[in-house]
């Protein structure tokens, strides 16, 4: 009888992320003029305050550095983010459902509900940054990473994810709802409620996070546990 073959994995996968700031090399100031203009192409800018930001959908921001985005609302839905930098955000209301996003780094930043529905993002990292709701429904995500964030409510239903982690991260309600998950890395935060048990299927938990689930997955399976 031939020997049985043992399983091999290869583990979990995390993020690639192939910009680096550095790369972005000295920028020139930007001005009010170009910032509404939908087209920002290797500027700077610092200590931006105001209402709004609309940019039309279409509208691109590449190779640019942001220091300070002091917003009521951040509006660009359809627009596409390519390797640039956002440092020291704060902005309550952020509308970027489909859009697409390659190469960004968002740090040191506060966001409040976050519509970004249906988007595409790509090597993307938010670092020590405070999301209140993250909608990512239906989003297709790769190599994107959460490092010591807080974040309230994301939902993932119906998404496509591959190559995420929440290192560090805490979060107090997770919807996944249909997604469709590989090599997402749990294993560095701090789970409140998951919604859509079913959905975590591709994800990577640690064993102190499947006994704070096990009562879920019991209930998913259909287990009595008396």
């Amino acid at each position: 009888m031939p020997a049985a073959r043992s399983r091999k994995t290869q583990g979990t996968q995390p993020p690639s992320f192939d910009f680096d700031e550095s790369s972005l090399g000295a920028l020139d100031p930007g001005d009010d003029e170009m910032l509404d203009a939908g087209r920002l192409d290797g500027v700077v800018y610092s200590g931006i305050a105001r209402d709004a930001w609309q940019l039309e959908s279409g509208a691109t921001v590449e190779a640019c550095r942001f220091d300070g985005l002091d917003l009521g609302t951040w509006a660009l839905r359809g627009a596409h983010l390519v390797e640039s930098v956002f440092a020291g955000a704060n902005v309550p209301a952020v509308s970027a459902a489909r859009g697409g996003w390659r190469d960004v780094e968002l740090r040191d930043s506060r966001f409040g509900s976050v519509e970004a529905y249906d988007v595409a993002w790509r090597g993307i990292r938010f670092t020590r940054c405070k999301l209140g709701y993250v909608n990512l429904r239906g989003a297709e995500l790769l190599d994107v990473a959460f490092v010591d964030c807080t974040i309230d409510e994301i939902d993932l239903l119906d998404a496509s994810a591959r190559r995420v982690a929440f290192d560090g991260a805490r979060i107090g309600t997770m919807n996944a709802s249909g997604a469709r998950l590989t090599d997402v890395d749990l294993r560095g935060a701090d789970l409140g409620q998951i919604v859509g048990m079913a959905g975590l299927r591709g994800a990577t938990i640690s064993p102190e996070q499947l006994q704070l689930m096990a009562p879920a997955l019991a209930d998913l399976a259909g287990i009595v546990v008396e």
